[in-house]
């Protein structure tokens, strides 16, 4: 999923729930970014590998197989260059500590926020 295109970098919107990933994935592409939906941890280090313009990863903490704190692990190693922001409607920031956080429901200043410059 890619949609948007104003800034030189881009977004990826880590989620298992296709509706919610899609919603990500608007709010971003709203700002002006380019955005990418991924179902899952190994969809999103491929597309971090095929998308050097990729600068910031929201990913949900809860997904199959590898988890959103697993996930930030395995990308600080892959591309270290790129930020992660950790997501969940069932765990908070203590449960991901280390990370930056940003609760659900998303609201759209939160993720203009959280946007900056990564």
């Amino acid at each position: 999923m890619n949609a948007g295109g104003g800034r030189n970098w881009a977004v990826l919107v880590v989620e298992d729930d296709p509706l919610v990933r899609a919603t990500g994935v608007d709010l971003f592409v709203d700002l002006g970014l380019r955005a990418y939906g991924a179902y899952n941890g190994a969809d999103a280090l491929r597309l971090l590998k095929e998308k050097p313009q990729i600068r910031l990863v929201l990913a949900d903490v809860r997904m199959p197989g590898m988890d959103g704190t697993q996930l930030a692990q395995e990308i600080a190693k892959l591309r270290p260059d790129v930020r992660v922001v950790l997501t969940s409607g069932y765990v908070g920031q203590e449960q991901v500590a280390g990370y930056p956080f940003v609760p659900k429901p998303w609201r759209a200043d939160v993720i203009a926020a959280v946007v900056g410059t990564p």
